[in-house]
């Protein structure tokens, strides 16, 4: 979940799905931000209204030229391709007609009509047996050939559940959350073999097109080289920014000037 327009560059080749979310969804610097990551990027819609996501999938699926600054630390114009990987991020809880609204609302753009759902958000989603019933509901979905879904966002640890952080660190127990109620890792590994097999369900029911476009050109795979100017398969070029130059004359003072 990348929070500022900076780092991301640097992790890239550790990350292979990114988020932006709710309150950044709106962010010019995040849209620009994620034109240009080779990653799909998953926008957050809130439980009320999808309106801003929308419109970050739109825009950042668009060329945009900011300034940023390079792996080497130097600043410059970064041009991006623009990224088509972009979807929605919707809670769970959200209403079908709100996920057809928001879902039409990109294929009406010219850009592909997908979600993501997150089954840890929204109200009836604080628990992990909530988070699990949550998970089925799309499985059981996918399973009967919903298109739209394009995969889920689960909370997941060792074991189930969460606990405070307290004054004494000693009493925290080994692999329960801290943050979010996640699931265990049983019900973790019960709730993904139920979505594969909910996919290989549909993909038996509708094949996937044969010769279907890649989304993004594919590149040769490099050894250790000559350092390029980007590696970043969506990011055509950064321009350093040049120092102003500084001239300097030397210019002879009235006598009056010298006395002073």
């Amino acid at each position: 979940l990348y929070l500022d327009s900076i780092s991301p560059q640097f992790i890239a080749d550790l990350v292979s799905w990114s988020a932006v979310g709710a309150s950044t969804a709106a962010s010019a610097l995040h849209r620009e931000l994620a034109s240009g990551l080779s990653t799909p990027v998953g926008f957050h819609a809130t439980a009320s209204s999808a309106d801003a996501a929308v419109g970050a999938v739109r825009a950042a699926s668009a060329p945009h030229a900011f300034l940023s600054v390079s792996k080497q630390g130097v600043a410059g114009i970064v041009q991006t391709t623009g990224n088509r990987d972009g979807h929605l991020v919707l809670p769970a809880a959200s209403a079908a007609e709100a996920e057809e609204a928001a879902c039409g609302a990109l294929a009406a753009l010219g850009l592909p009509a997908r979600a993501m759902v997150d089954c840890g958000y929204g109200a009836g989603c604080t628990t992990p047996q909530e988070q699990a019933a949550a998970a089925a509901a799309v499985a059981a979905r996918v399973a009967d050939g919903d298109g739209r879904v394009c995969g889920v966002v689960l909370s997941a640890f060792l074991k189930p559940g969460r606990q405070e952080i307290g004054a004494q660190p000693s009493q925290l127990q080994f692999g329960l959350s801290v943050t979010e109620p996640c699931l265990g890792w049983e019900d973790a590994l019960a709730t993904l073999e139920a979505l594969a097999a909910a996919v290989a369900a549909r993909r038996r029911a509708s094949p996937p097109p044969v010769g279907r476009s890649e989304s993004m050109p594919r590149a040769p795979f490099r050894e250790l080289g000559a350092i390029e100017q980007t590696d970043n398969l969506r990011v055509q070029t950064i321009r350093p920014l040049l120092s102003p130059a500084c001239a300097i004359e030397e210019v002879e003072l009235p006598l009056q000037s010298k006395r002073l």
